[in-house]
């Protein structure tokens, strides 16, 4: 991934729209490409703004693509995770 399209300062996506694919991606999971989870949102966003916030998510480690363009949420989320990480072993 290139660094220079995460800190271009002329195309930044605002909060709502993050948290919009976010909430979207930690539903379904998983989408077969780019292009329908573009189609799934509820709003349509410049295809800049969409790359560069999925950029972001790759970044952050909360997606990652297959190799044939798929998309999947890897961010360990929800109930079950909250209870491991109160019963893990504090490390000093």
């Amino acid at each position: 991934m290139r660094m220079s399209t995460l800190t271009d300062k002329g195309h930044s996506p605002n909060l709502d729209t993050i948290l919009m694919i976010e909430g979207i991606l930690s539903k379904k999971h998983e989408f077969a490409s780019k292009n329908k989870l573009r189609l799934s949102l509820p709003k349509q966003l410049q295809y800049k703004t969409f790359n560069k916030i999925l950029e972001y998510l790759e970044a952050s480690n909360k997606i990652a693509y297959d190799k044939d363009g798929s998309i999947f949420w890897i961010f360990a989320q929800g109930p079950q995770f909250e209870r491991l990480e109160k019963e893990s072993v504090k490390l000093k």
